[in-house]
């Protein structure tokens, strides 16, 4: 009886990437033997004892792929932040991270053209040269402040299985989007300009009068502003808010109206700053103080005043006849008063008055504070003895001067006016009468009346007017003055009681121009007393002569 026996034969293969690129590996084996006769038998190797089939050994095939993106920024201008049209390169890394290789491999991205390939990769290969992409940067992402993109890499195996993955920033094994940051940067600057009315046209900025000011904000940035705002802690400023474009500026919507007072005048300008500020896309709000004139500096906007400090000193001064007997004596007083005004446009301060006059008391003062228009009149009092030398004169004959400074410490000083003087002499040259005070000292009740026949009407406070000493005793009277025609060029009733003394000056309408200064020479006087008389006569007459 046969009886069959079986052989077992066992042997290994190495696996190639040519086998796992197939899926498979193919293979027949054949045996072999000889019969005691000599004669050989074979066989081809099947799957089972009745064929010949190939051997199929199936091989697993795990194709996959990743894809690396990453952005460069390139800052061509050197100024470390994204400008628009500066670029973002964009390079690629393709990893073939199955075992199968791929061909045909290639890379598209929404957001750019991406150059190269396509390519193949053995399993576990990459590649970071092949694929390149440039995206040129507009204003849009420099708003964002960041460009967020993927891109999707595709290949294909042996047996056309298309294999892809979306691409990663730093890993093989994420599909995190590729973010490329954007530099924000936010600047806002501020120009205040101010431009005085002058309404009065004297070109100068005066009390009451206005500033317009006008305000230009620039975005300096990369990014546009909004809800940009400008206040100013001087004045309330109109318009806004507005966005504005990067690099872009507003000249036309803010705008402010300041009228000028007392303060500012002392002051002699007006120093100022606005402040403006903006939102950038992110939040981040930005600000900046103005300037005058720069968007690169910040200093503050300077409007220059006039000043024009004055002051205006009137004395006037009184005998007293202190013991009654109305008989001048020495050592009795006079009483000087003194009025201050302030007749400039700005604030006076510690305000004195001196006076040469010898012996003269001076009390009161210093006036601390004067305002633009104030009139000062009990802060200051003089007291004076007379001399005998005063006495033979008749008269006392004195100027103070009045001191004070404006808020920058400049001294203001005024030559004093007698207001009952109408001569008004201006010794300075300010506008402003400076007449000596002349205070009589009348002889009271025996004062010798003395006409004085010779005047020198140049405003020295000497010999100034036609004196009639003691006539003031005697208030009903009339005085003519006639020329050497005869042609009356001045009368007055009461002569010297209401300052109407004749400065050679004619006041006859009826004869000759009323006010003119009349030549000098000699002219004729009429003096008559309707009723109580002098010395028993009740009329003078005699001549006249002006010196001028």
């Amino acid at each position: 009886m046969d009886v069959d026996e079986v052989w077992v034969y066992t042997g290994s293969y190495t696996i190639t990437q040519g086998d796992i690129d197939n899926g498979e590996v193919l293979n027949q084996a054949t045996a072999e033997g000889t019969a005691p006769d000599g004669t050989v038998v074979s066989d081809l190797s099947g799957s089972a004892v009745d064929n010949d089939d190939t051997t199929d050994t199936d091989l697993c095939q795990g194709a996959s792929i990743a894809l690396i993106k990453t952005g460069v920024v390139t800052d061509s201008d050197g100024d470390k932040c994204a400008d628009t049209k500066e670029t973002i390169e964009y390079s690629f890394e393709v990893i073939n991270t199955g075992n199968a290789t791929l061909s045909n491999i290639t890379i598209e991205d929404p957001l750019v053209n991406v150059l190269g390939g396509p390519i193949t990769l053995a399993p576990g290969e990459s590649d970071s040269t092949t694929f390149t992409a440039t995206y040129i940067i507009d204003q849009d992402d420099i708003e964002a402040g960041q460009v967020v993109n993927q891109a999707t890499v595709t290949g294909t195996n042996e047996n056309g299985d298309v294999v892809s993955d979306l691409s990663d920033d730093n890993s093989p094994l994420e599909d995190d989007p590729t973010i490329t940051e954007l530099c924000q940067d936010a600047v806002i600057a501020l120009i205040k300009v101010g431009t005085p009315t002058d309404e009065n046209g004297d070109g100068c900025i005066d009390l009451g009068e206005t500033i317009v000011y006008d305000f230009v904000v620039s975005n300096l940035g990369n990014v546009t502003l909004t809800d940009v705002m400008v206040t100013d802690p001087l004045v309330t400023v109109s318009g806004g808010p507005v966005s504005i474009p990067a690099g872009e500026s507003d000249t036309e919507t803010f705008t402010a109206i300041y009228t000028v007072t007392q303060d500012d005048v002392d002051a002699g300008f007006i120093s100022n700053q606005a402040t403006v500020e903006g939102t950038a896309p992110d939040g981040t709000v930005v600000s900046d103080l103005s300037d005058d004139n720069s968007v690169l500096e910040d200093d503050p906007t300077i409007s220059s005043l006039c000043q024009d400090p004055m002051m205006s000193l009137e004395k006037t001064g009184v005998f007293n006849d202190d013991n009654g007997d109305q008989i001048p004596q020495v050592g009795e007083t006079i009483t000087y008063t003194f009025s201050v005004t302030n007749t400039g446009d700005v604030t006076l301060y510690n305000i004195t008055i001196d006076d040469p006059l010898p012996g003269v008391v001076i009390e009161g003062g210093p006036i601390e504070v004067l305002e633009v228009g104030e009139t000062d009149s009990t802060t200051f009092i003089g007291t004076y003895q007379i001399t005998q030398e005063d006495i033979d004169n008749g008269e006392v004959i004195n100027q103070a001067i009045a001191t004070g400074e404006d808020g920058n410490g400049n001294e203001v000083e005024d030559d004093s006016d007698d207001p009952t003087d109408i001569t008004n002499t201006d010794n300075d040259g300010d506008g402003d009468p400076d007449d000596p005070t002349v205070t009589d000292i009348p002889n009271v009740g025996g004062e010798q009346f003395e006409i004085f026949n010779g005047i020198t009407p140049n405003g020295d406070g000497l010999n100034d007017f036609f004196e009639i000493r003691g006539i003031t005793d005697f208030p009903n009277n009339n005085v003519k003055i006639f020329n050497r025609w005869g042609v009356l060029v001045f009368e007055t009733d009461g002569y010297d009681e209401a300052n109407n003394v004749f400065r050679g000056r004619s006041n006859a309408r009826a004869t000759i121009s009323e006010d003119e200064e009349l030549p000098t020479g000699t002219y004729f006087y009429v003096l008559t007393f309707p009723g109580e008389n002098p010395e028993g006569q009740s009329a003078y007459n005699g001549y006249l002569y002006i010196n001028r």
